[in-house]
Parts: structure tokens; C-alpha cells; sequence
């Protein structure tokens, strides 16, 4: 059997030599305390570090963004003002409307209340009278058949009212004899059926 040469292998150590000897302050609560406040302190602190830098980017966000929106903010209440006008002026419409047809209603009831004088028959007692622009409204007291039946021919026959209708009829009792009765007419004409009794 040939001979081997003994090879010997080189194993390197690595010896670390601490020449600071250890507090024993750091063995005690309030030194573990201070060691791990100041190992992870630090951390804590970049954390904060990192935290303000984004807020203070993020500032430059909002503030666009503010700005915008009060750019946004005062262009609509420009155009707010400028309807100011408009609102005016349709009050001002509003307000001749309603002039206009307070004239015209007087306008109608000095035009309709003689041709109503006309109309009526005297045994015709009215309770209530109301008189629109457009239209009249009569209820009362008939005391015979036949004044009520004047009261409607006169109504068809005049010229100043149209669409006759009688909404109420009854007969009366031994206190107030006769018929008790409501009638409307149109005092304007209007297109469409011809005058109607409706009992």
C-alpha cells in the first residue's frame, strides 16, 4: 500500500475581542429600557422624519386643490349674480300678472254683475254670489218652479254667459219653499259643446 502524505488543513478562527467591559447599568430594567428606546428610537424617528415629509408634499396638493375649488366657488357666484336681473324682472312680471288680472277680474264683474241684474227674476233669492274672471257661481233660493226655470232661460238666452250648468237642486221644506239650487256659467265663450243642464 503507497504512502500518503498526512495533509493538513489550515481552519481560520475569527476571535472577537471586547476590551469595553459591559455596564452592568444596561442589566437592569431601566437600562433595558434605555437600550431598546435608543435601538428602536431611532426607527421611530425616521418614521416621524418620513411622515412630515409627506404631509408637506401632500399640502401642495390641497392647496391646488383649495384653490380650485375657489376658483370653482366664485365663478358660480358670479353667475348667481348675474341671474340677479333676471329674477328681478320675472318678479316684476309676476307682480303686472297679477295687476292684470285683478283688472280684469273688476273689468269682468262691472261688465257681468248689470247683465246679472237683468237675468235674475225677482222671486230668485241669492245666498251666494262669486264672480271670476272666467266664470260665475250663484246659489240661492227659488221660490216656484217657474222662476227658476226664467232664471236658466234668461241664462241660456243671454250673450254673456255660456255652458250653463246646474250642479244642485232640491226640493225646499215648509220653512223655505221653493228649490234650492247652484248654478254656474262661463262668461267668456269657449270652444266646444253648446250649452248644457247638468241636474
Amino acid at each position: 500500500m503507497p504512502f500518503l502524505p498526512f495533509s493538513k488543513t489550515k481552519h481560520s478562527t475569527k476571535i472577537n475581542i471586547n476590551l469595553i467591559p459591559d455596564d452592568p447599568f444596561f442589566d437592569t430594567i431601566l437600562g433595558k429600557i434605555l437600550r431598546w428606546a435608543l435601538s428602536v428610537g431611532r426607527y421611530i424617528v425616521i418614521f416621524t422624519e418620513l411622515m412630515v415629509i409627506l404631509s408637506f408634499v401632500a399640502r401642495f396638493s390641497l392647496d391646488r386643490q383649495l384653490t380650485n375649488l375657489n376658483d370653482t366657488i366664485h365663478q358660480k357666484e358670479l353667475v348667481i349674480k348675474s341671474y340677479g336681473d333676471l329674477e328681478e324682472k320675472v318678479r316684476l312680471i309676476q307682480a303686472k300678472t297679477d295687476q292684470y288680472q285683478q283688472i280684469e277680474q273688476l273689468t269682468n264683474i262691472s261688465d257681468i254683475f248689470p247683465a246679472l241684474t237683468q237675468t235674475i227674476p225677482l222671486n230668485i233669492e241669492l245666498n251666494e254670489l262669486t264672480i271670476k274672471p272666467n266664470k260665475i257661481t250663484m246659489s240661492g233660493q227659488a221660490f216656484s218652479q217657474k222662476s227658476l226655470n226664467v232664471l236658466i232661460n234668461n241664462l241660456q238666452l243671454s250673450n254673456n254667459f255660456f255652458n250653463i250648468s246646474v250642479g244642485h237642486l232640491e226640493f225646499g221644506d215648509s220653512q223655505k219653499p221653493g228649490f234650492a239650487f247652484l248654478i254656474s256659467a262661463d262668461t267668456k265663450e269657449e270652444t266646444g259643446p253648446a250649452n248644457t243642464i247638468k241636474k
